[in-house]
């Protein structure tokens, strides 16, 4: 079991997390809870690098992402949350290499 950062809110309240993109092209924020992993957004950058380009959004009415000028940090945004976004939240980012990195993950919790 490795370590998580922990972030407790109230149940309405809007979260965002942040994930670096330095050196990176695409993005995908995951949520593991109850055993089940789920894709909640999926981005990439555009051919200038100054543009992230959504590629998956399921949640579109709840989940946005945005970027800082060069893309170097992105951050997703859930607003009104529930119990059912209590859980853990994985950042992944892909460069040239085939394999996907993750940032530390965060635990959110519902108080």
């Amino acid at each position: 079991r490795g370590s998580s950062d922990l972030l407790r809110v109230q149940k309405g309240e809007s979260i965002s997390l942040n994930c670096s993109m330095r050196n990176r092209y695409e993005i995908n924020w995951y949520l593991l809870r109850s055993e089940k992993l789920d894709l909640l957004i999926s981005a990439e950058k555009d051919k200038t690098g100054r543009r992230l380009l959504i590629n998956y959004n399921p949640y579109v009415t709840r989940v946005k992402i945005t970027a800082d000028t060069w893309i170097t940090r992105a951050t997703i945004l859930i607003s009104g949350v529930t119990e059912s976004d209590a859980g853990l939240y994985f950042c992944g980012t892909k460069s040239d290499a085939p394999e996907m990195f993750f940032d530390k993950p965060i635990r959110l919790e519902i108080k």
